[in-house]
């Protein structure tokens, strides 16, 4: 009888490893691996298999942590498409700098290599007659196109503390972090928004 039991619950075990490769979505593929976990410790139990216990056993806490993280991760996406981004975080990653008044940063045209998050001071865009006070971030729409080229100029009209972020740590941090990714989205697009009402294009 007890063979029996054994038996079904390796069948079971199989079926639900099976089936977990059928699951395209995360959450449900992890949760079929966690069934099979369990049903894979049971059998190792009744069957009296220490490899099989040993593998279940550290590949279950595995599963667990891999659907929190995917929870969390799945989370902060959301935040970052419905909230406002904390650009705190990103100031570690980039490279403070002190401009004099009248520098200009960027002209035109200019090949694009940093984007920037303006700490102190006021920065003016000439061709769109706008200014930008601290806490904003600029910079990002010419690393997005495809000759990365400068959209407009921008030119110091104080002392100004910026941070800069380079093209490859913006790719870098595009690719590994989705929130990141969906915040720079809405940046361009609003940018671009405001860029379009500024020369009077708008829909």
């Amino acid at each position: 009888m007890a063979a029996d039991w054994i038996t079904v619950t390796s069948y079971v075990a199989s079926a639900l490893v099976f089936a977990a490769f059928f699951m395209k979505a995360i959450i449900p593929l992890r949760s079929f691996a966690i069934a099979s976990n369990v049903f894979f410790f049971i059998y190792g139990l009744g069957a009296g298999s220490h490899a099989i216990l040993i593998l279940h056993a550290a590949l279950f806490p595995l599963n667990i942590l891999r659907v929190i993280q995917h929870v969390r991760l799945t989370k902060r996406v959301r935040e970052a498409a419905e909230g406002d981004p904390e650009i705190e975080r990103l100031l570690p990653l980039m490279v403070h700098r002190k401009i004099p008044q009248g520098m200009v940063l960027f002209n035109k045209g200019d090949w694009a290599e940093e984007m920037y998050f303006l700490a102190k001071g006021r920065v003016r865009f000439p061709e769109f007659d706008k200014e930008i006070e601290p806490g904003t971030l600029f910079g990002e729409i010419a690393l997005f196109l495809n000759d990365r080229g400068r959209t407009a100029s921008a030119v110091c009209t104080e002392p100004c503390e910026v941070f800069a972020l380079s093209h490859d740590q913006v790719l870098k941090l595009v690719l590994h972090d989705p929130a990141f990714g969906i915040f720079l989205t809405k940046l361009v697009a609003v940018r671009l928004h405001e860029n379009l009402v500024a020369l009077g294009t708008a829909s």
